[in-house]
């Protein structure tokens, strides 16, 4: 058993640094990679107890500051390290999935602020340089791999032009962005969790098909809404950030009222799998999936209906 841990850890290790450094080495494709990160660490954490995960976690630290930047490091463990260890610890208390999900990422953002608070003091500069930093580290890493795929020119201009935007947008959006993403990676981390059998691993909650958020955040939402058309810059900016951390919420209570019905027409698993990511990739269907997760808290498109005479 234990040389058997010690295998698994060994391989855990070398897996998490391909997912997170395999965008320099594969591209674009590489990128894909990167929300699989976390999965090592915390498939080992399920299975050999969380302080296996947590040497996957800490090995893969002490490489990353050979290998790469204090930035991949600090996005490594805010995004991905942190949240390994939290989720098997709440999923082996029998959190229900769901609760499991934010309170991994809710503390994965707290222990990531404290982090940032700490190099704040220590190296005397501001949050929103460390986060200029980080992003234009990301940026930057993005623009090389894209300049050595061979792109021609006038392709390579528009997808820099389309990087440089995007910065600017997660810029605007950081605080927001950072927790949806959050909580993306764990929701995605369990799914693969579950299709992976770990004996005597059960997790507990509502079936997806039945789950919904609970009702009171519509509130937060409409507030976020409402924000945007305040003409201060800096409370339109809350606003955004609301936004992008309630919109993702609907949109999966929306994924769940699909899943709902294609559940009742029992249709194979691979058609399933295709129109969930038609739903994902293809617009306007995210938006669409969107509002039936939002208008789902008044019609209530998963009620029984009675079939009339």
């Amino acid at each position: 058993m234990l040389a058997q841990a010690v295998l698994f850890t060994a391989a855990g290790i070398g897996i998490t640094l391909v997912c997170l450094l395999g965008v320099s080495v594969l591209g674009p494709l590489g990128a894909f990679l990167n929300f699989l990160t976390p999965l090592p660490a915390a498939y080992l954490g399920m299975r050999f107890g969380v302080r296996t995960g947590f040497i996957v976690v800490a090995v893969t630290c002490l490489l990353l500051l050979e290998l790469a930047s204090t930035y991949t490091l600090i996005a490594y463990l805010s995004l991905f390290g942190i949240g390994s260890l939290l989720l098997p610890y709440f999923l082996h208390r029998y959190y229900p999935w769901d609760k499991a999900i934010l309170y991994t990422a809710a503390s994965s953002a707290s222990i990531t602020a404290v982090i940032m608070l700490i190099s704040v003091v220590v190296n005397n500069v501001s949050i929103t340089g460390i986060v200029a930093q980080v992003v234009q580290s990301e940026v930057d890493q993005a623009l090389v791999v894209y300049r050595n795929a061979g792109l021609p020119a006038d392709q390579l201009k528009n997808m820099e032009l389309a990087i440089q935007g995007m910065g600017d947008f997660v810029r605007r959006g950081f605080y927001g962005l950072y927790l949806a993403t959050l909580i993306a990676i764990q929701a995605l981390t369990l799914i693969v969790l579950q299709r992976v059998k770990i004996k005597g691993q059960l997790f507990g909650g509502p079936s997806f098909a039945k789950w919904r958020t609970p009702p009171h955040l519509i509130w937060i939402l409409i507030c976020g809404g409402f924000l945007q058309f305040v003409p201060v810059p800096a409370v339109t900016t809350i606003g955004w950030n609301i936004l992008l951390v309630m919109l993702p919420l609907y949109f999966f209570q929306g994924l769940a009222v699909v899943h709902h019905f294609l559940r009742r027409k029992n249709y194979p698993r691979s058609v399933k799998s295709m129109l969930f990511l038609l739903l994902l990739v293809v617009n306007p269907l995210p938006v669409i999936v969107t509002s039936v997760g939002v208008f789902d808290l008044w019609v209530d498109f998963r009620r029984p209906r009675q079939k009339q005479i």
